[in-house]
C-alpha cells in the first residue's frame, strides 16, 4: 500500500464517517433530470415528498410537512411549464436526505454543475472535483479509488460499491449547516428567544393536528412500509 493510502474511507478525512448511508440501495424507476416532460418531473418530486415523510420518527414534524408543501409547489410549476431540471430546492433536499433516485456519477454531476466551478467533471478516465482540497475518483474493483490532494499532501481511500461515489458527492455538496445550526446569530434575524413563544404556540397547534385520523393513518402506513422484509433490498455495507 502506497504512502498515504488507507484500507477504506478513512483517507477522505472529513467525509469518511458513518453519517452517510454508505452502500444503501437506489430505487429503480424514479426519473432523473433532464426530465422529458412534466409527468417525469412530478414523479421525482412526489417520490421525494414520500421519502421525506418516511424519515420522521413519531409524528410528522411541522417542519417536514412545511417542506413537503414547498415541494408541492414544484409539482404545480412543472405541470404549467417546461422544467427539465431540478429546482435548487428539490436538489438541495435530495442531497441532504441522500434521496435514493438511481443517480449515476454522470447524471448527478450534471445536476450539480449549476452549483459552481468546483463540481465534478470527467476526464482521462476519472472524475475530479473540489478546489482545496481537490479529489479524483478512478474505477477500482467494482467501486472507486479516491485520491485527496491538499497543499501538496496526498491521501488515498477506497470505496467498495459503485454507488458510493454518488453518496460521497451528496455528502460533500449538501448543506450540513443551514442557519441557525452552527452559526453565530445574525443581527438581521430574530433570536430564538424572540421567536420561542410563537414556536410554542405552533407546536401546540401541531400537536392537535397530529392526533387527527389522516395523520394517524399515515403513521400506520409509514410503519408498515418501514418493516424489514426477508429478501428485500438492504444496504450493502
Amino acid at each position: 500500500m502506497s504512502r498515504g493510502a488507507q484500507p477504506g474511507r478513512e483517507g477522505l478525512s472529513e467525509t469518511s464517517g458513518d453519517d452517510v448511508p454508505w452502500g444503501r440501495p437506489a430505487v429503480a424507476g424514479i426519473p432523473l433530470p433532464p426530465f422529458r416532460d412534466a409527468a417525469e418531473q412530478a414523479a421525482y418530486v412526489l417520490s421525494l415528498q414520500t421519502f421525506l415523510a418516511l424519515l420522521d420518527e413519531g409524528e410528522p414534524a411541522a417542519g417536514t410537512i412545511a417542506l413537503m408543501a414547498a415541494l408541492a409547489a414544484e409539482v404545480a410549476r412543472g405541470n404549467s411549464e417546461a422544467f427539465p431540471q431540478l429546482s435548487p430546492l428539490a436538489l438541495g433536499v435530495s442531497l441532504s436526505t441522500f434521496f435514493p433516485a438511481p443517480w449515476t456519477p454522470k447524471t448527478l454531476a450534471a445536476a450539480l454543475a449549476p452549483l459552481g466551478a468546483f463540481t465534478p467533471r470527467y476526464g482521462w478516465g476519472s472524475w475530479g472535483w473540489g478546489g482545496d482540497p481537490d479529489y479524483r475518483a478512478t474505477p477500482h474493483r467494482g467501486g472507486w479509488a479516491i485520491e485527496r490532494h491538499e497543499r501538496g499532501s496526498r491521501t488515498h481511500a477506497t470505496m467498495p460499491h459503485e454507488g458510493d461515489l454518488v453518496l460521497l458527492w451528496m455528502d460533500m455538496y449538501r448543506n450540513r449547516f443551514p442557519y441557525p445550526i452552527a452559526h453565530r446569530l445574525s443581527a438581521s434575524a430574530q433570536t430564538p428567544d424572540a421567536l420561542a413563544a410563537a414556536a410554542r404556540a405552533t407546536r401546540a397547534a401541531h400537536a392537535v393536528n397530529v392526533a387527527k385520523p389522516y395523520l394517524q393513518t399515515w403513521r400506520e402506513e409509514r410503519e408498515q412500509a418501514l418493516l424489514e422484509r426477508p429478501g428485500g433490498p438492504e444496504p450493502l455495507r
